[in-house]
Formats: structure tokens, sequence, C-alpha cells
């Protein structure tokens, strides 16, 4: 808020607000509230001439036109009918009547008195006290507010991070199921082959005895082989699209080669994670990495073409 704004919200009139700025040079509102105070007589007769008449003056000034020039020589100041308060000018009168809503105002010949310097000190105390009030109610609103702000911010983070856990848990149920389906086509395939072979065999040794025995050998069809559905060929990946959630809850994602060996992942996630020894563990299907597979590449066990673990701490670990 600015000075001049500051100064009308504390019921100063323009004129006085133009003069403290203008001409005292007024930095700061205790040299605004002096320079008012102490030129508050100049700044009266500076706007005296000229000045027309704004609010509704009560009958007792108005009798005849020569009575009443006679008095507006004699008067010295406005008097508000409503509380008897003494005004300087038109103008102070009509920054009273915005403050208290009064509206009736006489000509008076009373003087107003100029103020002491305890009045000035007195009117200062009010006014700084004032400031201070208003600036606390103003803190008090802008901490209120910061408060809401971090209530928000950390409502917003925790949804964010539990939509990134679950988005990450069902990424790897996925990787789990696939490579669950694909072991399973695996071994039905090779259980169909294995009965395959094994009509074959008896048809085989049922010929050799027909043929043994001298009896009539009839061309036996071979038995049919059951449909054996062929499993696709594995695709061959080159690359591993590895995801590491660390201690803190925050993930880091990294590709690397295929042909790369796990020792190489461990480098990486050391410089990420940067405290106490650790291990790689792999949540589903479950297994625990340790240094025995440092030197295996990363399709050997089985994280082609993606793989997700966590970052497991060690709180004992001896050198």
């Amino acid at each position: 808020m600015s000075l001049a704004e500051q100064l009308v919200e504390m019921g100063f009139h323009q004129n006085q607000i133009d003069s403290a700025i203008k001409t005292g040079k007024s930095a700061n509102l205790e040299q605004a509230i002096d320079w008012i105070t102490t030129h508050e007589n100049e700044i009266a007769a500076g706007t005296a001439s000229g000045s027309e008449p704004v609010l509704n003056l009560s009958s007792s000034s108005n009798t005849t036109t020569a009575t009443t020039t006679e008095a507006q020589s004699e008067v010295n100041s406005l008097k508000c009918d409503e509380c008897g308060k003494l005004l300087k000018d038109a103008d102070t009168a009509t920054a009273h009547a915005l403050r208290t809503n009064h509206s009736s105002f006489s000509e008076c010949t009373e003087a107003i008195k100029p103020l002491t310097a305890e009045e000035k000190e007195e009117m200062k105390k009010k006014l700084q006290e004032r400031i201070v009030a208003r600036r606390k109610e103003q803190q008090i609103a802008d901490e209120k507010n910061a408060i809401e702000m971090e209530k928000k911010r950390i409502s917003d983070a925790k949804s964010l991070l539990e939509i990134k856990q679950k988005r990450e848990e069902d990424e790897m149920k996925k990787i789990a199921e696939a490579n669950r389906r694909e072991k399973l086509e695996t071994q039905l395939a090779k259980q169909r082959a294995i009965e395959q072979i094994e009509a074959d065999k008896r048809a085989r040794r049922e010929r050799a005895a027909a043929e043994k025995s001298g009896g009539i050998v009839e061309d036996v069809p071979a038995p049919k082989p059951q449909h054996v559905a062929t499993p696709q060929p594995t695709r061959q990946y080159d690359e591993c699209n590895l995801q590491v959630r660390l201690p803190d809850g925050s993930t880091v994602r990294q590709i690397f080669k295929a042909a790369d060996r796990f020792e190489k992942v461990m480098e990486w996630v050391r410089e990420k994670q940067q405290s106490r020894p650790f291990i790689l563990v792999q949540n589903y299907p479950k297994k625990d990495f340790g240094e025995n597979d440092n030197h295996k590449s990363l399709t050997e066990l089985g994280l082609v073409p993606s793989g997700s673990l966590m970052v497991k701490e060690l709180a004992h670990f001896q050198t």
C-alpha cells in the first residue's frame, strides 16, 4: 500500500496528503503525519481561497445576504451539528462526513486551536497503533493463507505419489503376468512335444511286435499328431528399461543394454543412493540379487525387456 493510500485510509484529506508528499517531501508515514500536524494552518489557508461549499449548512447561517456576507468574514471553522466536532474547513468536514455519515454542519466563529506537542505525539501514537494493528491482521491473514497453501501442496503431492505408485505397481503386475504367460505356453508346448514322441514310440513297438509274431502287418497310420500350438518366436531385445525405487519413495529410470552385467546397474544405483550398503530386490517374482548375480547379464537375470527393482538398505553391514 502506497503512502498516499495509507493516509487516505486514516482519514486525511487529499490537500493534506498532497502537501505532505509534494511540499513536505515526506518519505514515510511518520514524516507525513508530522508535516500535516505541524503545517495544518498553512494547508488550511492555502485551500480556503476559492473553495466552494460542498456540504449542507444549517439554516442558522443563512439569514439575509447582508448578514451572511458579514458573518463569512468571521467564520473560522465548521461545526458538526450531530457530534459537535469543530472542523477547520469544508474539505475536512467532507472527510469527517465520509467517516461518520454525518451530514449536518454549521459555520462557526470559534477558531480551532493548533495541536500542542503533547496532542501531536498522542495523535502519532494512536495512528501508529492503528498501523501496527492493521499490519498484525494482515500478517495473520497471510500466515493463514500460507498454511492453507501448504496443506494443499502436501495433499496434491500425496495424491501424485499415490497415483505414481499405483501406476508402477500395475506395470510390475503386467510384466509379471506376461512372463508367467510366456513360461506357461513354453511348458505346454514342451509337454505336447513329449506326448507326441511317446505316441510315436508306442506305434513303433506295436509294429515290431506284430512283425515278430508273423502276423500280417498292416500299415498302421501314424498317430495323427495333436495340434501343437507353435509358440511365437521369442523376440530378441537389445535394451533393458529398468526402474528402481529408492528408500525415500522416489523412482529412477535408466535404459541399459541387454548384455550389460548386473554390476553396472549396481554402480548406477550406488550413485543415486549414496548411503549405507544395500541390495536390489524384485517384488514379483520375489528375488534378492546378491554378489553372485553381478557378473550375469540382464538377459540372464530376466530383466529384459523391462524390470522393476527396489533398493533394500542393509541395517547391519560388516566390512
